[in-house]
């Protein structure tokens, strides 16, 4: 799950950037697929995953059941882990589930292509910028919304 450290576990964040990196590029080919091949329907398939995956890191963290997790886990074994808070990646993760949710609701609704493009694209932007800049904006909004003193540590 992550290593404690004093009273509070945390993660590391060399494997949650890998995480997010091969989920900005699942988010990627989801909107390819949904603009030049919409009749391949990614969507069915990508949101269970995405919801899987999310949920299961909230709950459980990166290893061993998130699938994504793992791979970032394993990516990540030859750089020098930072160790971060974890309570503000289970709120972003729990976020990212629910924007899974949602794409998956519009699919199921049947409602326009254009409006599942959009949540697949707000999520290929938050995924690119934990992966490409480290700026996890869930975690964000977890400091804002609680005062944590612990999470602004480096």
């Amino acid at each position: 799950m992550g290593q404690t450290m004093g009273d509070f576990v945390r993660i590391n964040e060399t494997a949650t950037r890998a995480r997010a990196g091969i989920l900005n590029a699942l988010s990627a080919t989801t909107i390819f697929l949904l603009i030049a091949y919409p009749e391949l329907d990614p969507v069915i398939y990508v949101g269970p995953y995405v919801i899987f995956d999310m949920l299961v890191a909230a709950i459980f963290g990166l290893t061993p059941l998130s699938p994504a997790g793992v791979v970032g886990t394993i990516i990540s074994f030859k750089f020098k882990p930072q160790w971060k808070p974890i309570k503000p990646k289970r709120f972003a993760w729990a976020l990212g589930a629910g924007l899974g949710v949602t794409c998956l609701a519009f699919r199921l609704l049947e409602m326009d292509v254009m409006w599942m493009i959009g949540v697949v694209a707000i999520c290929y932007v938050l995924t690119w910028l934990e992966a490409v800049l480290g700026f996890c904006v869930g975690c964000w909004m977890y400091g804002l919304l609680v005062k944590c003193e612990v999470c602004a540590m480096e």
